[in-house]
């Protein structure tokens, strides 16, 4: 068959329409445009419903709605006054509803549409486990709201009923009273449900409903590995935008001689901040020592992610806090240190258990490191150590000092030193009361042995209910609730 069998077709007008044939034609990424515009519609409504004087008229209206519907019990007034009055009160407190709902709405489409950009350009975050649950955990909270609006209704439709009766009888009244409590029991739910982040953040909506679901046992940058563990894949993926333009700040040196090792310093200092050990210009000195021009960079909110982790696991926090106090008071003169902390999950039946094993001994030693559990699944669990000794001196240093080596400076060499552990147990059916961490020899003689208790509930740690409401403003008011 010859060319000129096709003269015919390259003559006929392009059916996908003029342009479609121009080798530079610009193709639109669909996905990644209906992201965007979803999520410019979140951040405006989420703006509106987070506005103080809206929060205060979604929050008050159901209880002023539910003292309204009995005003006809005991105030005589005319039918055609008693039915406006219903009308119009029912209108102003069923109106906010409606913004929240669709900023619930507008949130779970964005997770999804973020979810499957990460799906298509990073294949190995999407399919960590958490992120089905994560949208399951924010799809019920988007039915709660749907709830409030269908029983609001309800009650609204028994009030309405009962003022068109022309007296207010038995019946009307048990319909008043019942639209009343409804009303009530809509007003106090809210209140309860906020402490457990109805609304999500604006900034970071997934971070609050996100769980780890897997993650390693060593910790090597303590702080920096389980601060990931517990980000969503929402703003895992802004992090690691974040961090590939953090990393070209970074000055390398005798103390920081990494990225890594800047991050972990970076959310320490943060940490000193926060707990009131640091001042904001003492913090800001430390960060020139190993940063340039980090002011022209937009950085992630560490305050908030770090808030997160205080109710997450505050027994990672207890541990870096005895670290930083070992080496700036005068500690003893053991040749092992084996610190364990113990906090029980908010979810399941389960507790982390952080450890940290120094040795500072001359020599290498090997070690074997088990956690014993009763009634948990496993009962014991066992690793074998060889570790060297540190050459970290307890030397009783100044937590900041610009001229000297500080604790600061130790900190990065001991945590790097140390073998640190993020273990968990759970178990089935009995409960657990206590954890024993047990340190042997090669020998089997036990070098060190701590017995943890559980707690009975992690509901009294104060810092995870507030850190699900943004609570680094309250803690950037003056001072931080103590862990």
């Amino acid at each position: 068959m010859s060319d000129s069998d096709y003269m015919g077709e390259a003559l006929l007008p392009n059916p996908y329409g003029e342009g479609f044939e121009e080798q530079d034609a610009h193709w639109v990424d669909g996905l990644l445009v209906r992201s965007k515009q979803r999520e410019k519609t979140r951040i405006q409504w989420g703006n509106f419903i987070q506005n103080p004087l809206f929060s205060v008229w979604r929050n008050s209206g159901p209880l002023l709605l539910s003292l309204l519907y009995l005003f006809p019990l005991f105030i005589p007034m005319q039918q055609i006054l008693r039915i406006w009055l219903i009308l119009l009160a029912a209108l102003l407190v069923t109106l906010p509803r409606l913004p929240t709902l669709i900023t619930l709405e507008t949130t779970w489409k964005s997770a999804v549409d973020h979810l499957e950009l990460i799906r298509r350009d990073e294949a190995n975050e999407a399919v960590r486990p958490g992120a089905v649950r994560m949208l399951e955990e924010l799809d019920d909270r988007r039915n709660v709201q749907k709830l409030h609006i269908n029983l609001g209704l309800l009650a609204f439709f028994c009030a309405f009923i009962a003022v068109l009766q022309t007296e207010i009888t038995l019946g009307p009244q048990l319909l008043l009273i019942s639209a009343s409590m409804t009303e009530m029991i809509l007003a106090i739910q809210p209140i309860i449900l906020r402490n457990w982040g109805l609304i999500p953040d604006l900034r970071y909506p997934m971070l609050s409903i996100y769980k780890p679901c897997q993650r390693g046992m060593n910790l090597t940058y303590p702080l920096t590995e389980v601060m990931e563990a517990h980000l969503d894949p929402w703003t895992k993926r802004s992090w690691r935008k974040w961090r590939n333009i953090f990393e070209s700040k970074i000055r390398k040196g005798r103390v920081v001689k990494s990225a890594e090792d800047a991050i972990e310093r970076l959310l320490l200092l943060e940490h000193l901040r926060l707990k009131k050990k640091l001042s904001d210009e003492e913090v800001e000195s430390e960060k020139k020592t190993f940063l340039s021009e980090f002011d022209d960079i937009e950085n992630p909110d560490l305050e908030y992610f770090l808030l997160h982790l205080y109710g997450q696991c505050p027994g990672l926090f207890h541990l870096i806090d005895g670290m930083i106090d070992e080496l700036i008071t005068n500690s003893d003169d053991e040749e092992w240190k084996l610190d364990a902390r113990l906090y029980r999950h908010d979810y399941g039946a389960g507790a982390d258990v952080f450890i940290r094993l120094t040795n500072y001994t001359s020599s290498k030693e090997s070690v074997k490191l088990t956690i014993t559990t009763p009634n948990a699944i496993p009962r014991e669990q066992t690793t074998k150590i060889e570790i060297l000794p540190t050459k970290v001196e307890r030397n009783n240093c100044k937590l900041h000092d610009p001229l000297n080596e500080n604790a600061i400076d130790s900190m990065t060499a001991l945590t790097n030193e140390s073998h640190l552990f993020w273990m968990s147990v759970s178990w089935a059916n009995k409960s657990v009361n206590k954890v024993i961490v047990t340190l042997e020899n090669e020998n089997n003689e036990v070098l060190f042995e701590k017995e943890l208790v559980m707690p009975s509930t992690s509901s009294n740690n104060v810092l995870w209910f507030r850190a699900l409401n943004r609570i680094e403003r309250l803690a950037s008011q003056g001072g931080l609730i103590p862990l």
